[in-house]
C-alpha cells in the first residue's frame, strides 16, 4: 500500500500515514496523555524540538519516569503499557512492526524465537536517521512505493534483532550438534568471520569431520556454516556503514569479501537494499 495523506482540519499539520503487510509509519502530531498498549512494536521518533516524559513500569512493576528528547528514540515492545506527555504541539514519526513478521525474520536468521528489550530513551543513530529520512521521503513525495517500505521492513526489523533482542541460540535439533558445539562454532565464527575461514576450520577447532560437522551445524540451525559465516559479514558491514566513513570498497574487504561486487550483492539479498542506499538512510 502506498502512503496517504489525511487533511486535518484547519490549523493543524496533515497525517502521512503509509503501510506495507509488514509495517506501518505515521507521521503526525503525538497522541494525547492517557496509558497506550500496543499490539505491535513501536519505534517512536520525536520531531525536531519535540520532548516528553515517558512513564511506564519496571521489572517488579514499580512505575518509573524518563525524559525523552528529539535526540532520542523510544522502542516499546508489544504489550509493554506506557504513558507518554508530550510538549503542546510535539511531532512524532511512529513506525510499528508486525510481531508475526519479526518471528518470521528471526527464523530466518536460524532462531527459533526473540525477545525486544524495552529502550524508552535510546541514542541510536541509524533509527534517528532512518525516522529522520523515512519522514523526508513521506513530506517530499506523499507517496511511498511498496517495494521500498517493504525494503524499510527489513533493514529495521534485522536492526531490532541484532540491537534489542536478546534472541536465543538455534535450539540443536534431534540428531544434531549438542547446543555447547553450536555455541563453540557461533562464537568461532563471529571472532574470525572476516577471515578466509571454512567450514573444515570451524569443524577442526570442535575436533569433528568437516563434512559431518557441516551436515550436522545445518541440521541444528536450519543454516549453512557458509550462509552463517555470510550473515555475520554483512552484520559487521552494516555498523561499519553507520559508525564510519570508510569506502563501500574498504568496508567489503574488511568483512572477508575480495570483490566490491559480490559484497554488494550478497547485501542486497540479505538486508534488502544496496549498501550505498543502506548508507543513505543513516
Amino acid at each position: 500500500m502506498s502512503a496517504c495523506v489525511d487533511e486535518r482540519p484547519c490549523g493543524q499539520q496533515p497525517l502521512l500515514e503509509a503501510q506495507c503487510s509488514c509495517l506501518r509509519i505515521r507521521i503526525g502530531k503525538a497522541p494525547g496523555a492517557g496509558e497506550r498498549t500496543q499490539h505491535e512494536h513501536e519505534i517512536a521518533a520525536p520531531g525536531m524540538h519535540a520532548s516528553a516524559i515517558l512513564t511506564y513500569r519496571g521489572a517488579r512493576g514499580e512505575p518509573q519516569q524518563i525524559k525523552v528528547s528529539d535526540r532520542h528514540v523510544c522502542i516499546i515492545p508489544a504489550g509493554h503499557a506506557h504513558t507518554a506527555a508530550w510538549t503542546a504541539d510535539a511531532q512524532l514519526t511512529s513506525i510499528t512492526v508486525k510481531p508475526a513478521f519479526l518471528r518470521s525474520l528471526a527464523q530466518a536468521n536460524g532462531h527459533h524465537g526473540y525477545e525486544i528489550a524495552p529502550h524508552y530513551a535510546s541514542v541510536d543513530p541509524f533509527m534517528w536517521h532512518m525516522a529522520r529520512s523515512i519522514e523526508q521521503q513521506m513530506r517530499n513525495r506523499r507517496e511511498l512505493e511498496q517495494s521500498y517500505l517493504e525494503s524499510v521492513a527489513i533493514v529495521i526489523g534485522q536492526h531490532l534483532l541484532s540491537t534489542y533482542s536478546d534472541t536465543p541460540a538455534p535450539s540443536p535439533a534431534p540428531g544434531g550438534l549438542p547446543r555447547y558445539k553450536i555455541r563453540r562454532a557461533v562464537d568461532y565464527i563471529r571472532a574470525h568471520h572476516q577471515d578466509d575461514i571454512g567450514f573444515k576450520d570451524i569443524a577442526g577447532q570442535l575436533d569433528m569431520s568437516p563434512y559431518h560437522f557441516a551436515r550436522m551445524f545445518k541440521q541444528s540451525t536450519r543454516e549453512s556454516p557458509h550462509q552463517f559465516i555470510m550473515r555475520c559479514r554483512i552484520e559487521s558491514a552494516k555498523k561499519m556503514l553507520i559508525e564510519s566513513d570508510k569506502s563501500i570498497a574498504d568496508i567489503a574487504f574488511e568483512v572477508g569479501y575480495k570483490s566490491q561486487s559480490y559484497f554488494t550483492t550478497r547485501f542486497a539479498l540479505l538486508v534488502g537494499m544496496t549498501p550505498a542506499a543502506f548508507r543513505g538512510a543513516r
